[in-house]
C-alpha cells in the first residue's frame, strides 16, 4: 500500500460524506461561530461568541478555520476540513516520524494504519474542532525535533511548530517542548564548546520565533481582559490542579475511555509494551523516547477525574508507534527460532513480515467495520433543533432560547441569541429562568425558541401567544 496509498485510503475515510451531518452544539457550533465573527470583523486576536469575549483557548485553530470560511463559504464542510486536512497531515507525519526514529517503512506504515484506525481520532479528525489541529502540531513539532536532532537548523522550524501547538491549546501541549529537549540533547555537549557558538544561534533564533509567535495574543489579553490569567491558565489550561493533585491516581476511568477510544488497538498496546519490557529494547534511546512520551502525555490524565474520552487523544500518537515498534522487533527475532524449515532465511523473514503486515491491515479493518457507522453518516439528516433554528433567521425580533443547544442555534440563526436560564451574562436581570416568568416578564419584542410541550405551561397559564414556526420538537412562540 505505501505512503501514499494509505494516505489515500485515510483522506478518502475522513472527507467522505463530510458535510452530510449539522455541526453539533458542543464545540462544532461554537467554534463555527467565533471562526466567523472572525472573518466578519477582521479581528482575528479578540475573539467573541454571541458578543461575549472567548479566551479558552488561543485562536490557532480558529485561524485555520476562518481561512477555510474566506476560500470556501461558512458551511458544514468548511468548518471541519481544516481538523480533516490536520489528521491527513497527522497520518503522513506519524508515517515518516516511525521511519525517522527506526528507518523501517513497515513501522511507518503500521503506526499510520493504528492513528487512522482509533475511533475517536476518526470522529474527531471529521469535527470541527481543535483536537485534529492540536494533534497534527504536536506530531509535526515531535518530528522537526527529530530532524533536529541531526541538523540544528531544524530547531526554527521545531520552534515554530511548538509556538503554533502552544497558541492551539496553550498548557496542554507543554509535554511537547520537554520531548523537544529530549530528542536534541545530543547537541548540549557541542553547545558548552567554544565551537558550538555557531550552533546556538539557531537555538536563539528558534526560541525567539517562538515568543514572536505567541507574544501578541497574550499581551493583547493580559492587558484586556482582567480575570484572563485566571480564567485561561488555571479554570481551562490546568482545570484548577494543584501540584500535589498529580501525585493522586485516578486512573480506573481515564484507562477505561483510552480502551473505548482505540478499541482493539488497546490490547496490542499493552502487548507491544509487555514485548519491549522483555526483550529489554527499552534500552535502546529511540523505544526509551517513545515510552518517555506516552508516559508525559498519558499521565496527567491519570490523576484527575475530570478527564473526557476526547482528551486523550494526544496519546495516540505515542501508543501508535509503540505498537508498530513492538511487534516488529517481535518478528524480527521470530526467523532464528524456525530454524529447521528448509527455506532461505532472507525468504522467511519477507514472508513473516508479509504476514506481520496483512495481520495489521486485517485488525484495521475490523475495527473500520466497528465503528463505520458510528463516524460515517447514511443520509444527510437536518435535526429538529437546528431546523427550528434555521426558522429563526426569518424572525424579525430579538430571540431567547429556553434549551441549551445555544452555539448551534446562534450559528444557524446566524444573530445574536440570549438564553433565558443565562440572562445575567448579558446584563438581562430580574427574569426568572422559565418559559411562563419570561412571559409575564416586561420584556418586549421577542421570540423564544422552546420545546413543543412547553407551550402547554403557557396554556395552563392562559398566557396568551402565536406560534411562528413549529416542527416535531421545537416550536418559536411570541405574544
Amino acid at each position: 500500500m505505501g505512503f501514499y496509498g494509505i494516505l489515500s485510503f485515510f483522506s478518502i475515510l475522513f472527507l467522505f460524506r463530510l458535510d452530510y451531518s449539522t455541526l453539533g452544539s458542543w464545540d462544532e457550533a461554537w467554534y463555527g461561530v467565533i471562526a466567523r465573527e472572525m472573518v466578519r470583523s477582521g479581528d482575528y486576536l479578540r475573539m467573541h461568541f454571541n458578543s461575549l469575549p472567548y479566551f479558552d483557548h488561543p485562536p490557532a485553530g480558529f485561524w485555520l478555520m476562518a481561512i477555510s470560511y474566506k476560500l470556501f463559504g461558512i458551511s458544514e464542510f468548511s468548518t471541519r476540513l481544516p481538523s480533516v486536512l490536520c489528521g491527513i497531515g497527522t497520518i503522513a507525519l506519524v508515517y515518516l516520524t516511525g521511519v525517522k526514529l527506526f528507518g523501517k517503512k513497515s513501522i511507518g506504515f503500521v503506526a499510520a494504519l493504528v492513528m487512522g484506525t482509533c475511533v475517536w481520532y476518526v470522529l474527531r479528525v471529521r469535527s470541527g474542532n481543535l483536537d485534529s489541529t492540536f494533534v497534527f502540531f504536536y506530531i509535526l513539532t515531535i518530528y522537526f525535533a527529530l530532524k533536529a536532532r541531526e541538523n540544528i537548523k531544524w530547531f526554527i522550524p521545531t520552534m515554530a511548530s511548538f509556538a503554533l501547538l502552544f497558541l492551539t491549546k496553550t498548557l496542554v501541549g507543554g509535554s511537547a517542548l520537554l520531548l523537544v529537549f529530549l530528542a536534541n540533547s545530543n547537541h548540549i555537549p557541542i553547545l558548552m564548546q567554544k565551537s558550538g557558538r555557531k550552533y546556538l544561534k539557531y537555538v536563539i533564533y528558534g526560541f525567539v520565533l517562538a515568543i514572536v509567535i505567541i507574544f501578541p495574543w497574550y499581551l493583547v489579553h493580559f492587558l484586556t481582559y482582567q480575570n484572563f490569567y485566571q480564567h485561561h491558565f488555571v479554570d481551562i489550561g490546568t482545570r484548577n490542579k494543584t501540584l500535589l493533585s498529580y501525585f493522586n491516581l485516578h486512573a480506573t476511568q481515564p484507562l477505561f475511555y483510552l480502551h473505548m477510544g482505540i478499541r482493539k488497538w488497546y490490547y496490542l498496546w499493552i502487548g507491544a509494551v509487555g514485548i519491549i519490557f522483555v526483550k529489554r529494547d527499552f534500552l535502546k534511546k529511540e523505544v526509551a523516547f517513545l515510552l518517555i512520551w506516552n508516559l508525559l502525555v498519558l499521565y496527567p490524565f491519570l490523576t484527575t477525574d475530570q478527564t473526557q474520552i476526547w482528551h486523550l487523544i494526544p496519546v495516540y500518537l505515542p501508543i501508535s508507534l509503540i505498537i508498530a515498534y513492538g511487534f516488529q522487533s517481535l518478528i524480527s527475532s521470530t526467523p532464528r527460532f524456525l530454524d529447521f524449515i528448509p527455506i532461505n532465511r532472507t525468504s522467511l523473514a519477507m514472508t513473516i513480515m508479509s504476514l506481520f503486515l496483512i495481520c495489521f491491515v486485517l485488525v484495521a479493518a475490523l475495527q473500520i467495520k466497528s465503528f463505520y457507522k458510528e463516524v460515517i453518516p447514511v443520509n444527510k439528516y437536518v435535526a429538529d433543533d437546528v431546523a427550528i433554528s434555521i426558522d429563526a433567521r426569518k424572525v424579525d425580533k430579538q430571540i431567547f432560547l429556553d434549551d441549551d443547544f445555544l452555539p448551534m442555534a446562534v450559528y444557524y440563526a446566524d444573530k445574536k441569541i440570549f438564553t433565558i436560564r443565562e440572562l445575567e451574562l448579558y446584563g438581562i436581570f430580574g427574569i426568572n429562568h422559565t418559559l411562563v416568568d419570561f412571559f409575564k416578564s416586561n420584556q418586549k419584542d421577542f421570540a423564544v425558541i422552546t420545546r413543543v410541550w412547553a407551550i402547554n405551561n403557557l396554556v395552563s397559564e392562559k398566557i396568551p401567544f402565536k406560534i411562528v414556526a413549529k416542527n416535531n420538537s421545537f416550536v418559536i412562540v411570541t405574544r
